[in-house]
């Protein structure tokens, strides 16, 4: 069954971004009816072009209907707002640089792709209130492309290729904004339980069509704690990462028994080289022992967790 919504004129453009989010699945529940043109102004914080959105309407689309319907439409219309903006000329920008009169616009071109994927878990007992929280416009406006539910289905909550607030504040290497690099899955889980096997089964095929999709490395499969570990400790330290190595997702570190570890060895040096944003040496090193230790003591440093260090460190200097 479908509704009919009035969207816009530029109709080549909005169908790019409708056929690009048609894998997209909605939330399963009703959002409040609000504005749809003062939401998107507010989603549209972050971009150069805001005016003049929502002005034309004579092109017909379809959006699904049933009880998503109303979180769909938003959507929708927040997919058409976009459009719009790639379609703005004269361009702007922040340093109001004057342009040419004459548009030209170059064909050599794509959409930008995720290199990076960020783990989370929800820390809530179930799914109902992430998708609520997902589906609610104002607020914090949290989003993650994917969300696996605790029986194993995944619901996809925004094309791969769009950007996600899922991450935050964080830094992983010299990647400083994540919501721009990477795709945001969420793990229904509250942090104090084991993740079940239907969970991790779905998540390992998830990440291999990634994978394969957007060419993204190994070691590029990352947590929520690992880029922000000064405020977020996700998917915790229960989470498989080494299973997920296993399966060629991640690093790990393998044998350290005939491993010996220099005096001279600068074990922040190590941490950073590996990703980490060791500015709190000790948030750094309490991240890296959940992730890849399962140790969820803090940020205590000894002959162990240095060798550890060490191990990881000679695979990715």
């Amino acid at each position: 069954m479908f509704v009919k919504t009035i969207i816009t004129k530029r109709f080549i453009v909005t169908a790019v971004f409708i056929l690009l989010a048609k894998l997209v699945s909605y939330a399963n529940v009703l959002i409040t009816d609000t504005s749809s043109k003062d939401i998107i102004a507010n989603h549209l914080r972050d971009t150069i072009i805001e005016e003049d959105y929502l002005e034309e309407k004579d092109v017909v689309t379809y959006v699904p209907a049933g009880r998503y319907a109303t979180a769909n439409r938003l959507h929708a219309k927040m997919l058409d707002s976009l459009s719009r903006v790639l379609l703005k000329y004269p361009i702007t920008d922040s340093a109001g640089l004057p342009y040419a009169t004459e548009w030209v616009g170059t064909p050599n071109m794509g959409i930008r792709r995720p290199n990076f994927v960020v783990i989370h878990h929800t820390a809530t007992n179930g799914l109902k209130e992430v998708l609520q929280e997902f589906t609610k416009p104002g607020g914090r406006e949290a989003s993650s492309h994917y969300v696996i539910d605790k029986d194993g289905t995944i619901y996809h909550m925004l094309n791969d290729l769009l950007r996600s607030h899922h991450a935050g504040d964080g830094k992983w290497g010299n990647t400083t904004d994540l919501n721009s690099a990477s795709v945001g899955i969420e793990i229904v889980n509250n942090g104090k339980e084991p993740f079940t096997m239907e969970q991790i089964n779905t998540l390992v095929m998830l990440l291999a069509r990634l994978k394969v999709a957007y060419k993204i490395p190994d070691a590029n499969f990352i947590g929520h704690g690992d880029i922000a570990p000064t405020r977020k400790v996700d998917p915790s330290h229960r989470f498989p990462w080494k299973y997920l190595n296993e399966k060629g997702f991640g690093l790990w570190w393998g044998d350290t028994t005939n491993i010996k570890v220099p005096e001279s060895f600068d074990y922040l040096m190590a941490l950073r080289i590996i990703g980490y944003d060791v500015s709190a040496p000790t948030s750094a090193v309490a991240a890296f022992k959940r992730h890849y230790m399962q140790d969820n003591s803090g940020g205590g440093m000894n002959a162990s967790v240095r060798r550890i260090i060490y191990a990881l460190y000679r695979k990715v200097e």
